[in-house]
């Protein structure tokens, strides 16, 4: 009789160990670099037409996504003016002009966000007002955006783009691969970043 409840405590133990192990084991892997799937950062590219109202549309799907994200998405601006616009040229010259002086993001702003303004006309007086309500020195300004140096990065943008297969605007690379169809929503632009995020 002893000698069964030694056999039993024995196996209560051998119970309770291997179950403390798994447990254990199991808790361990959830928090290994193995067991957890941890966020990559996600870089976008965007093929985008200052004047295109799809662009404008998706220049706005870009806002909470790095408001959500911050770090974790790096969201990379690239050219691509097309013929039937009259001003995206001069949109795209007068944004690397303000890059020139430090101030991308500031005329990328406000001429995205105005687009439905100086699209109907005088886009060049616009752009002038907003060089200098944003501070640029305008001498600098109106030379940069007439200069070569200027037309050509922007022509490089687009012709990178063609031979990327870019046939429209706007048009994503999330990590290097081609978005097929571009996201019209907040929450499928999110669950694409989502998808290259998290995958291994």
């Amino acid at each position: 009789m002893k000698n069964k409840n030694v056999q039993y405590i024995l196996l209560a133990l051998f119970v309770l160990v291997g179950a403390g192990t798994l447990y254990y084991g199991l808790s361990d892997n959830t928090n290994s670099p193995q067991g957890e799937t941890t966020a990559q950062k996600v870089e976008i590219i965007k093929y985008s037409d200052y004047q295109c109202p799809a662009c404008r549309h998706g220049h706005e799907l870009m806002k909470p996504l790095v408001q959500e994200f911050g770090d974790n998405v790096d969201i990379v601006y690239r050219h691509f003016p097309l013929s039937g616009f009259e001003y995206s040229r001069l949109a795209a010259h007068s944004v690397e002009a303000a890059r020139n002086q430090g101030k991308f993001d500031e005329m990328h702003e406000m001429i995205f966000d105005s687009q439905s303004e100086w699209s109907r006309g005088n886009a060049d007086q616009y752009f002038t007002r907003f060089a200098e309500e944003i501070g640029l020195d305008m001498e600098q300004f109106s030379a940069d955006v007439e200069s070569e140096e200027i037309a050509e990065k922007v022509e490089r943008d687009r012709q990178e783009g063609i031979r990327r297969t870019v046939g429209g605007t706007p048009t994503y690379f999330m990590n290097g691969q081609k978005i097929q169809q571009s996201p019209q929503t907040y929450p499928q632009m999110k669950s694409l970043v989502e998808l290259y995020m998290y995958r291994n």
